[in-house]
């Protein structure tokens, strides 16, 4: 339910007669050394596929409750198995054959299945090496080309492109999460996308992953003399040119993507939101973008953020650090853009933007990063929520210090709107600029935006310079000043 619908790495066919051959091994206390290597792997995809059940069990439970259909009820497992002892079982498998292994379809979906189990956990580093090694595997077994020449059936070039682009999908997600290059260009890449009706969703899943490969190579590239040749109107045409892609993506979305489906249509809406603010904010090809950009990116930003909310309120969907960080990303990326150019997109989208919308989809983070915060109970969950109410009060401040004394367009505001608007700002907004100078040193930050005070940000969302090219602490002003 939640996992084959964007990684179908095994037919279910192929699954149910895994499932029917291994049931009757696992409760072998010990792992038998005599067993083959065949054997052993086929062991250990079972275990990784029984572990992922087994976490998701609760909120698989809750969705089919949720949307019951003919025998789903009865078919509930009455008893709960520990995740972390499935799993356990399978890494003794696949240690006891680990030095006969050779690279195999077989031994890419236990190092992809690794990696999925990996990504429910808060911290998401090591599921970048696995990805990457899963790729590597592949390309060094050919699952990405495809030869003129091939004498394969249509299902074992079917199974064989699954196992690909599963992989793809991972590590380009990864790629994209943690701003890093992925291992293999698309130039590289001729094997086709699969056929099979139940790969219908993640085949749309990859085409989204395509346009943020795209976005990764063009616009995020670390070869600065690119940009530095082409003139202000190219890169708004390129910029525009990836989004209409993404515009052309959203309008494809598949029609079996209903609200009983554990990815339904808001999902994919999430994923446009969560690229498009990503395409339009601060980047190596555009480090000043021009207003429209940055109205884009902020409204995607927050359309994401509105997303989260009712996805942690009302549905199902496991809790994965992807999903921090997604809401993490959103929220400082909204913040950041703001401080530094609230000044063109007062003109560009109006104060009510500023005053109204922005300090709403900052409250809806909050509420998305207490939420996560409940369900994980994670020290260092509790100290982002902390952090970024900070940065959020701080950012409001700031905007304030510019604000005139009748800012154009809050009559058109409600009346809930303009007493929401009263909570938010400070009692006088118009105070002196040595006044805002003075709270703002009591507070720790300076007007440029003393970004080393949100480290942690940086821990969790793998920011490190030096390892990422999402640069999102630059040591700039805000004051909207600068920009092509």
């Amino acid at each position: 339910m939640w996992v084959h619908p964007l990684y179908p790495l095994i037919r279910l066919e192929t699954l149910r007669r895994l499932v029917e051959r291994c049931s009757s091994f696992q409760g072998a206390g010990n792992v038998d050394r005599g067993q083959t290597t065949e054997k052993n792997t086929e062991m250990a995809i079972f275990y990784l596929v029984m572990a992922l059940g087994a976490i998701n069990q609760a909120n698989t439970v809750k969705q089919m409750r949720l949307h019951p259909e003919p025998g789903n009820i009865h078919s509930l497992p009455a008893k709960k198995q520990s995740p972390a002892y499935l799993y356990f079982r399978a890494l003794h498998h696949f240690d006891s054959s680990i030095q006969h292994l050779r690279p195999s379809v077989a031994t890419i979906q236990i190092v992809l299945l690794i990696s999925i189990y990996s990504s429910y956990g808060p911290i998401g580093s090591s599921q970048w090496q696995l990805a990457g090694l899963a790729m590597r595997m592949a390309t060094e077994i050919g699952l990405h080309y495809s030869p003129k020449v091939w004498h394969a059936t249509e299902q074992e070039r079917n199974e064989r492109g699954c196992v690909f682009w599963t992989a793809y999908a991972i590590e380009m997600s990864l790629a994209y999460n943690l701003g890093r290059p992925p291992s293999i260009g698309e130039e590289h890449i001729t094997t086709a996308l699969p056929v099979t009706s139940d790969a219908l969703l993640a085949v749309h899943y990859v085409k989204h992953r395509q346009i943020q490969s795209k976005i990764i190579s063009q616009i995020y590239c670390g070869n600065n003399n690119i940009a530095g040749q082409m003139s202000m109107d190219q890169k708004k045409s390129l910029i525009s040119g990836l989004q209409a892609q993404l515009d052309e993506w959203r309008a494809n979305i598949p029609t079996q993507t209903e609200e009983a489906s554990a990815y339904p249509h808001s999902y994919w809406d999430r994923l446009y939101h969560g690229t498009s603010f990503v395409l339009h904010r601060s980047s190596p090809l555009c480090p000043h973008p021009v207003a429209q950009s940055l109205e884009k990116c902020v409204r995607s930003a927050g359309a994401y953020i509105d997303d989260m909310v009712k996805v942690l309120r009302n549905s199902n969907v496991p809790l994965s650090w992807m999903l921090v960080q997604g809401v993490l990303f959103a929220g400082l990326t909204m913040l950041i853009t703001i401080r530094k150019g609230f000044q063109q997109l007062a003109s560009q989208a109006g104060w009510p933007f500023l005053l109204v919308d922005f300090p709403a989809w900052t409250r809806k983070c909050s509420i998305c990063l207490a939420i996560m915060n409940e369900r994980w109970k994670e020290d260092l969950l509790s100290k982002l929520e902390a952090q970024f109410e900070t940065l959020a009060n701080d950012t409001l401040h700031i905007i304030s210090s510019g604000l005139p004394s009748q800012p154009l367009g809050l009559q058109d505001y409600s009346a809930s709107d303009q007493i929401q608007l009263a909570n938010v700002l400070p009692s006088n907004t118009l105070f002196e600029s040595n006044e805002f100078a003075n709270q703002t040193a009591e507070s720790g930050f300076s007007m440029a935006g003393d970004w080393e005070h949100f480290d942690m940000f940086r821990e969790v969302l793998g920011l490190d310079t030096v390892q990422t090219f999402w640069n999102m602490f630059p040591a700039e002003p805000h004051d909207g000043s600068q920009h092509t």
